[in-house]
């Protein structure tokens, strides 16, 4: 699936949670018009529970499922809302044995970065003259970073 598209998928995200949003909203719109602008817990309660139930209906829970295209079952009801671009990647036109160029972009996923990291490894341990013992700590330590940012 595309980046960014699960909520099409979450029936839940479709049928109620976007109506309680917009249910919720409307009472804090109501709360304002009468010049209260700080909302207290009882308040919020008030107002959250009013919206709940305005959103959380059958037809509300019914209708995510259908969206989604789970009940009954059409998956062309969701692939027909994304707007998907088909691309044929290029071929890498160096010869073998001579190295890529550097390209650089961020890792958007962690095996992208894996790779990303021990290319860069590679260049550092067989950089000519030097010492890569604490350049490659570094590394090791910037992956590890990276990797639990995107886990």
């Amino acid at each position: 699936m595309p980046p960014h598209s699960s909520h099409l998928l979450q029936p839940l995200d479709i049928g109620c949670f976007r109506p309680l949003k917009q249910a919720y909203g409307r009472q804090v719109e109501d709360l304002m018009r009468i010049h209260i602008n700080h909302v207290s817990k009882l308040e919020f309660l008030y107002s959250f529970r009013e919206a709940f139930f305005a959103s959380m209906t059958e037809k509300n829970i019914q209708g995510g499922f259908t969206g989604a295209g789970l009940i009954p079952f059409d998956p062309e009801k969701v692939l027909s809302k994304l707007d998907v671009k088909l691309r044929t990647p290029t071929p890498p036109t160096s010869r073998a044995g001579t190295p890529q160029p550097w390209v650089f972009q961020t890792p958007h996923n962690p095996r992208k970065a894996t790779s990303q990291s021990t290319l860069i490894k590679t260049r550092i341990a067989n950089h000519q003259n030097s010492s890569p013992t604490s350049m490659l700590a570094t590394m090791d330590q910037l992956i590890k970073g990276t990797m639990a940012m995107m886990h």
